[in-house]
């Protein structure tokens, strides 16, 4: 009976989900994940907050779901009060990166403690195989996750795919293989792509952040160059932002592509549709290759890190898999599979289009928060007291503070002084 109350008394709360990622002032995967939820929690009356860093994030995040990713957790909490006056809520919190996780955990410890809050969950979601330890961040930063990966408790991780678990089981030394995988989400969309029949040159897209585990889009120019050798008639356009930008077009230059293969830019995720459907062949990783392949438009995934290596078409990857080198499966080489498709029928280049859309929509739902926070478990007594101590400590480390100031001053007196 009391099961049965509480139940109840769950169903009766107000829904309130709360996703935490740093920067929100961009496209890109996980900031159109979090586009879509909000939407969907439109649909069934639920709240959304998003807690982000930057002031100006994405007009798609309304001023008025947004919270602060600097404030405290008390605030946090008192400003979802203020905007959500009801007696009982039920509080779901995701976490897109380490960074975000403390923040959700002394979120959760605060709610915790009000006596209108029926329930609390947090997830940590896992959506590349490095999110723990990036190569571009410091071994110190990487042992910090560590902690805050045990601290939050290492069964409210959730992964993204298999590779994702198999390398953050080996980075935390535990078997993680009872924790959940929920493969990133898309919304339904319809088929629009159309199988052009002309003789003009084959038209590829790529879009997707300029950054090196992205390194297909340095592949390119090279292949580009011996299509054009070849006399084959292909042209490529690169959609996205980031850090390696000048190093795409380099290569570009380098290679002597300029006429065949253009740098655009990024794109408005409310554009991708339209665009990306009038090309021929889509490459990248990632929602975006999802995206692709729903509407219809022919794509290989790609392969992280790895420049000249694909999974094959789409349909071709384990289920979840959206990059991520796997093993079990064969590595195709990245030029040999764009002349399967210039060397393609009509007919076959059809069949490609129909085996992306079903694989592609194996990945709509409408549950995806309730996937990643139904397996949450609330840390107790002393463990969470050291947890919320350590929190404090992290985001004090992750922050501006005195020491990093000190350590500043010290770098530039040391600096030796070119003379004049």
């Amino acid at each position: 009976m009391k099961a049965e109350r509480d139940l109840l008394s769950i169903e009766a709360a107000t829904q309130v989900i709360v996703f935490i990622y740093e920067s929100m002032d961009r496209s890109g995967g996980i900031q159109s994940i979090v586009f879509r939820q909000i939407e969907i929690a439109k649909k069934f009356n639920k709240h959304v907050f998003v807690i982000c860093k930057y002031s100006t994030p994405l007009k798609d995040v309304p001023s008025k779901v947004r919270l602060d990713f600097q404030k405290s957790s008390e605030d946090l909490l008192k400003e979802i009060e203020i905007r959500v006056p009801h007696q009982k809520l039920n509080l779901d919190i995701i976490a897109f990166s380490p960074e975000a996780a403390p923040i959700g955990f002394l979120l959760q410890t605060e709610a915790l403690k009000k006596r209108h809050v029926i329930r609390a969950s947090l997830s940590l979601t896992i959506l590349h195989p490095r999110d723990l330890m990036r190569e571009t961040e410091k071994r110190h930063v990487h042992l910090m996750n560590k902690f805050v990966a045990h601290a939050i408790g290492l069964q409210n991780l959730v992964f993204m795919n298999e590779q994702c678990r198999i390398t953050h089981s080996a980075f935390l030394s535990r078997d993680l293989s009872s924790n959940k995988i929920v493969p990133v989400p898309i919304d339904e969309r319809e088929p629009r792509w159309m199988n052009r029949t002309n003789d003009g040159p084959v038209r590829i897209i790529c879009v997707g952040r300029i950054v090196n585990f992205k390194a297909y889009n340095f592949a390119l120019p090279s292949i580009l160059a011996k299509f054009a050798e070849e006399g084959r008639s292909v042209s490529c356009d690169i959609f996205g932002y980031g850090s390696d930008e000048a190093k795409l077009t380099d290569l570009i230059k380098q290679y002597g592509v300029s006429d065949v293969l253009k740098f655009r830019g990024s794109i408005p995720l409310e554009k991708f549709d339209d665009l990306v459907s009038d090309y021929d062949l889509f490459i990248g990783m990632g929602t975006a290759a999802l995206q692709a392949a729903q509407l219809g438009v022919p794509t290989i995934l790609a392969i992280v890190d790895d420049e000249h290596g694909a999974h094959g078409f789409i349909d071709s990857a384990p289920f979840g898999n959206l990059g991520e080198n796997d093993p079990s499966t064969p590595r195709r080489d990245l030029k040999k599979l764009i002349e399967a498709y210039l060397n393609a029928s009509p007919q076959e280049r059809m069949k490609i289009s129909l085996d992306g859309i079903r694989y592609a929509n194996r990945y709509v739902t409408d549950d995806y928060v309730e996937q990643l926070t139904q397996s949450s478990v609330s840390r107790e007594g002393v463990a969470r007291r050291l947890a919320v101590i350590y929190c404090h400590f992290y985001l004090w480390m992750a922050r501006d503070n005195w020491l990093r100031k000190a350590v500043r001053l010290l770098k530039a007196q040391s600096t030796p002084r070119k003379p004049l």
